[in-house]
């Protein structure tokens, strides 16, 4: 990454952070919770106090924002909240929507390769205008235009169900402009299960190809970014750590 923008990151996570920490008094707030005080540090336990907004609102604004400048740093059109609409094929929308209720309620299990051969298949020759925004567009990456839903790692069945509807909707678009490299994923922005294999979340797994559909913490930004990408945004973030005012 240019210096630049690791500039710009770091100063939207410090930013952020001051932003959402509740402003607590630390003596009340231990008395309060004198247990939690053992294991937590200052910060912590003030983060730990609002633990529910703080990460709802690091899925919704710091983390596509932060998206953003990484994959502005090596692409030219990235957007963020962006609706993308197009023509697509009447036939092929109505399997995509037949193949995500039948994933919905466990009649198949999900294979992209399978699920897009029928989808071409059902193909009409009529078609109609759709649409929907995506989390993050980048139109001129190297394979082609790229879509992702950013989400917390445990995402809920709609959601799932919701992003493989857009995943699918996107190539249809797409594949009527021919361009066949486009490819939509489920972004998950970080792995709590720590390694790929461990990922066991139902409703992702239900739903989602895991291997051609999904991309888990470090594949995402190394993605968008480039190899060697979440290293550097680790080392943003340890800076950002000791940035952190302690109030």
């Amino acid at each position: 990454m240019k210096e630049e923008t690791k500039q710009a990151i770091l100063k939207e996570i410090v930013d952020f952070t001051e932003r959402v920490l509740p402003k607590i008094d630390l003596e009340r707030l231990r008395r309060a919770m004198p247990f939690h005080a053992v294991f937590f540090t200052d910060e912590g336990l003030r983060a730990f106090k609002n633990q529910r907004s703080i990460v709802t609102s690091l899925g919704q604004r710091l983390i596509p924002r932060i998206a953003k400048l990484i994959a502005s740093d090596k692409y030219e059109s990235v957007w963020i909240e962006h609706k993308i609409s197009g023509e697509a094929d009447v036939g092929m929308v109505g399997k995509i929507r037949e193949i995500v209720s039948l994933l919905r309620t466990g009649e198949i299990t999900p294979n992209a390769e399978l699920e897009w051969n029928q989808i071409l298949m059902a193909a009409s020759g009529e078609t109609h205008h759709v649409s929907f925004r995506a989390d993050l567009y980048i139109e001129d990456f190297e394979e082609g235009p790229l879509f992702v839903e950013i989400k917390s790692p445990m995402p809920n069945l709609d959601i799932c169900a919701q992003t493989k509807q857009k995943i699918l909707i996107f190539r249809a678009i797409m594949h009527r402009k021919k361009q066949y490299g486009a490819r939509g994923y489920l972004g998950l922005w970080y792995n709590p299960y720590i390694e790929r294999e461990n990922y066991s979340h139902s409703f992702t797994r239900k739903i989602m190809d895991m291997e051609r559909e999904v991309l888990i913490g470090e594949e995402f930004w190394d993605k968008i970014g480039g190899p060697g990408t979440y290293n550097e945004l680790l080392e943003i973030l340890t800076m950002a750590q000791k940035m952190v005012r302690k109030v």
